[in-house]
């Protein structure tokens, strides 16, 4: 049997199965880098969340086998390390879609229906606050998608059916989309005409800062960004700018780069920005999915057997 270090909190599921499985379990909940880097040493097996798996910590893993990855972004994890050491990499395949699509979901209606800025009004100026500011309807509206898998489809589905909205989504590496989306012939189509544009791609070098001040100028005035993929796909210091000029109406964040928002940041005192911490996944059913797929993929690979969702 195995040690398995899990690098973060998880929800106890996943360590239920590693222990019935008869493997050893540490878990650092707290996140603590030197108890970490004390514990992999003699690990075969590492559970992780978001912290960096850089390839000078998994290299004093003598007895590494898999890095089982608690979600499906892997840019935390240095791959070129994992494929020349033999190590197999791991992520689970749909198990947080859900949830992360109905956060996005949720971000865009707060945003356009003004939820917090009128509430918080409502608190400090009395029943005047009802006229305050106007919100936006969603219905009919271009909704743009950025990344069509398993994530963005979700969400895509959701603005179509509830409110009749028109899709429009760029994936080059989607071969077919559903007959009600359209397909954009570039991210710029997407900036230029969408009342709504929500990120649901993979970071890569190709979408790091794909959201930067020239695609950002051109966007419509009462435009709105979401971003529930990853942080460095937007250059933050212009998105501020656009912000506060009134180039764009609003943004929905729940990454940042960096992560966590410095205390300072004008993120948290712009009205029309809502920041959430990397919060999206966080449901029961969410929670209870990656945690179990996680620890299976470890047992299965231990085990000498094909895991799910392996891509090294």
């Amino acid at each position: 049997m195995g040690k398995v270090l899990i690098t973060e909190k998880v929800h106890p599921v996943g360590p239920q199965l590693l222990r019935a499985a008869g493997h050893q379990v540490v878990q650092v909940e707290n996140r603590d880098m030197a108890q970490i880097a004390r514990e992999i040493i003699d690990a075969d097996a590492v559970i992780v969340r978001i912290i960096d798996l850089s390839g000078s910590l998994l290299g004093t893993a003598e007895h590494l086998r898999i890095v089982s990855k608690h979600g499906v972004g892997v840019d935390n994890i240095e791959l070129d390390y994992c494929r020349k050491a033999g190590v197999a990499v791991t992520v689970t395949p749909n198990a947080n879609s859900l949830s992360v699509a109905e956060h996005a979901f949720t971000l865009m209606l707060t945003l356009a229906k003004n939820i917090i800025p009128v509430s918080n009004a409502y608190r400090e100026i009395g029943f005047a606050a009802k006229n305050s500011r106007e919100g936006v309807e969603v219905t009919g509206k271009t909704v743009g998608v950025i990344g069509f898998g398993c994530i963005g489809s979700h969400f895509a589905k959701m603005a179509h059916g509830a409110f009749d909205a028109r899709i429009l989504a760029y994936d080059p590496y989607v071969s077919e989309m559903p007959a009600w989306v359209e397909r954009a012939g570039s991210p710029e189509q997407i900036f230029r005409e969408a009342d709504f544009v929500s990120l649901h791609a993979n970071l890569t070098d190709e979408t790091r800062r794909m959201v930067n001040r020239e695609r950002l100028a051109l966007m419509k005035p009462s435009a709105f960004l979401i971003n529930c993929a990853r942080g460095p796909m937007v250059d933050e210091a212009a998105l501020i700018e656009a912000l506060r000029s009134g180039r764009i109406a609003g943004a929905g964040l729940d990454v940042t780069d960096p992560e966590p928002v410095a205390p300072e940041s004008p993120l948290f005192s712009m009205p029309n920005v809502i920041v959430t911490p990397h919060y999206a996944p966080t449901t029961i059913e969410s929670a209870t999915r990656v945690s179990q797929i996680a620890a299976q993929n470890a047992i299965a690979v231990l085990d000498g057997k094909e895991p799910v969702g392996r891509i090294i």
